[in-house]
């Protein structure tokens, strides 16, 4: 008996051992996981959206004083979600090699050189090219010299007509203009409003020389579109910076996407700069390069110009008064809507007339203008041959916002477009003096992007300037990628708000790494391991932050403890992939003993590793309910992978709530 309950005893105490501690704390973690996932993780699931690459780079752009190549996400021209990958200095002709870590969701990245004022020149690569080079990129469509343009004796003016501006305002104090409803609608906005002399010109029909014709009231030759692979580049500049649909929350229809914000970071931007100035050398010609509109067929683009000096009285009237002359026809360019598609097939020539008006018959004074005239643009909108000021979608909108006060007035269209707050139908929408015509440059070229109604997409209409302007100089600022790490502090009681311990790591270039604590939601003392070369390694989070003994929580919950990052610098080898850097980070919560470190592939998650600034969620907050499609990522690793981008704004700790 007394054999037999010694190893009855013997096989309890295995079982205690065996279960107590390890068994029982697993099936008390599996369980917990298993609210928030229902078993559901992709067997190569491992937490880490991040692929690692090198490529050389060969700094030949069409860029004076290149004094750093960089990888970027993004194309960096106006993009607030462009990131730098890794930058390393580098001169004219130079070839570097950079590693990078790119999140998943990128296919193509882009190659940039910089030169000493800021100026960027991009050229676009696949993830996993070995070598880039801006040859190709640098490649230009031929542009009309003061040699190929046609005999000016050819070219003559038809008889002037009234704009729609002007036709409104000789309507006296109302106006009667039918809304999208086709109900009518007073507007007194064009009374006394100096319209009334707009006078708009178009050439006649004839036979040029040198290739050229006219049509519809515009000069123009046809071209041959784009060199090397040159339309690939100028497709990423336009999608990256235009994006025509998304879920902006800001535009009236949800599948539209307001880019109002993005374009507001151009200089050229302004109530009244949004000019281009001549440069007194080469002909002035347009080449468009994007119709994404499905009202293209109503667009017909004019120009005027001036010199600063010749204004005489209120500058706004002067322009209203100053003849406008046909440039471009979008029908006669683009058949059907292709959207997203870029293009070059013809190319307009914009002669100049002389100063004043201009009388019927008359030929221009010359193929290029003289230096420092600003040269102002606007769409016309309407039906062919139809002038109907009672049609809501007719209308003139300008690149000087000072003459869209009248036109953002017309409900049911370019109403739309406005502020809600200001009486318009878009939240973050136009003032009733914006510009509807933007100017950025990017490669070395500029560019003009249309609102032509009634939203803030600003990519109804891109078209190029191919020449006769000064030279416009953006210098984008892009900030460097961010890395963050997320750690649940105790597994078995889990809540995934993923922000018991928050890190972030960016690379400033190729040897140097910035560490920076952001977050803490821990109550335990929670050591973190791993950072090495850094003064946090080893260091409990809540001493890093420096809080009193009864603070525990660090920029998690939006009224509560708000703080700076705390940061440090570390050199590293050239070659080292922040991916496995960040691999090798662990925290140990002393409280309870355990170490947390980034999980095996298939296994719930306690650490994870997330593209780019993180909007961790609040205090609380599980993961899986804040980033609707993370369950989706976590039970398939090839679907939503770009999850990380689309969280619910009440329940993510954001900008909203952070004080630096």
């Amino acid at each position: 008996m007394l054999l037999g309950t010694l190893i009855m005893t013997s096989c309890s105490q295995r079982e205690t051992d065996l279960y107590d501690e390890n068994a029982i704390d697993q099936r008390t973690i599996n369980s917990n996981a298993d609210k928030f996932f229902s078993g559901k993780i992709d067997p190569k699931q491992d937490w880490c959206p991040i692929t690692y690459n090198k490529i050389s780079i060969k700094a030949d752009a069409n860029l004076s004083d290149i004094v750093k190549v960089q990888i970027l996400t993004e194309s960096p021209y106006f993009n607030e979600d462009a990131r730098v990958l890794n930058e390393t200095e580098a001169k004219n002709g130079q070839t570097v090699t950079l590693s990078y870590d790119a999140p998943n969701i990128y296919k193509q990245l882009v190659a940039a050189c910089v030169n000493s004022k800021g100026v960027y020149y991009i050229q676009v690569f696949n993830v996993g090219d070995s070598q880039v080079s801006f040859a190709s990129a640098n490649s230009r469509v031929t542009r009309a010299t003061a040699s190929e343009v046609p005999s000016l004796s050819g070219i003559k003016l038809g008889a002037p007509y009234k704009s729609l501006n002007a036709l409104r305002t000789l309507q006296g104090d109302v106006c009667i203009i039918k809304n999208d409803k086709n109900k009518e609608v007073e507007y007194t906005v064009w009374a006394n409003s100096g319209w009334k002399d707009e006078q708009m010109w178009e050439v006649s029909n004839g036979t040029l020389d040198g290739g050229w014709k006219i049509d519809e009231g515009t000069i123009y030759r046809d071209i041959n579109g784009f060199d090397g692979d040159e339309q690939t580049v100028v497709a990423k500049i336009i999608s990256d910076f235009l994006v025509k649909e998304g879920s902006d929350p800001g535009s009236i229809n949800s599948s539209k996407r307001n880019n109002l914000k993005l374009i507001r970071n151009s200089s050229y931007f302004k109530l009244n700069q949004n000019y281009l100035y001549t440069d007194g050398t080469t002909p002035v010609t347009l080449i468009p390069i994007q119709a994404n509109s499905t009202e293209f067929k109503l667009n017909n683009i004019y120009y005027y110009y001036y010199k600063p000096e010749d204004v005489v009285g209120d500058e706004v009237d002067y322009i209203k008064s100053l003849p406008k002359f046909k440039a471009i026809p979008i029908m006669q360019v683009q058949a059907t809507v292709d959207i997203g598609k870029v293009f070059r097939n013809k190319e307009f020539l914009l002669p100049f007339y002389g100063d004043g008006t201009p009388a019927q018959g008359a030929s221009p004074v010359s193929a290029v203008f003289p230096k420092g005239y600003k040269i102002g643009f606007l769409n016309m909108k309407h039906p062919k041959g139809n002038f109907n000021i009672a049609e809501c979608k007719s209308g003139c909108t300008y690149g000087d916002g000072r003459l869209n006060y009248e036109v953002n007035h017309i409900q049911g269209h370019f109403n739309s477009a406005i502020d809600k707050e200001k009486g318009g139908g878009t939240v973050a929408g136009m003032d009733y003096t914006d510009p509807r015509i933007a100017i950025f440059t990017a490669n070395d070229k500029t560019y003009m992007c249309f609102e032509d109604g009634a939203d803030c997409t600003f990519c109804d209409m891109i078209v190029e300037v191919c020449g006769g302007t000064e030279k416009i100089e953006e210098t984008p600022e892009v900030e460097a990628a961010a890395y963050t790490m997320c750690f649940e502090d105790r597994p078995e009681k889990a809540d995934y708000d993923m922000n018991d311990v928050v890190l972030q790591v960016t690379r400033v270039n190729k040897t140097h790494l910035q560490i920076a604590v952001v977050a803490c939601g821990a109550e335990d003392k929670v050591v973190i391991h791993g950072l090495t070369g850094s003064r946090f390694d080893g260091q409990e989070i809540h001493d890093i932050f420096m809080l009193e003994e009864n603070q525990h929580f660090v920029n998690t919950e939006a009224n509560g403890l708000h703080l700076h990052p705390m940061t440090d610098g570390i050199t590293v080898p050239e070659n080292l992939s922040i991916m496995d850097y960040l691999k090798n980070v662990y925290i140990k919560n002393e409280t309870t003993n355990k170490e947390i470190k980034m999980p095996q592939a298939g296994n719930p998650p306690y650490a994870i590793i997330v593209p780019l600034e993180f909007l961790y969620p609040m205090e609380g907050k599980s993961i899986t309910k804040v980033y609707k499609d993370f369950l989706k990522w976590a039970a398939d690793i090839n679907v939503s992978g770009d999850w990380y981008k689309y969280g619910d704004a009440d329940q993510i700790f954001s900008e909203l709530f952070r004080e630096w």
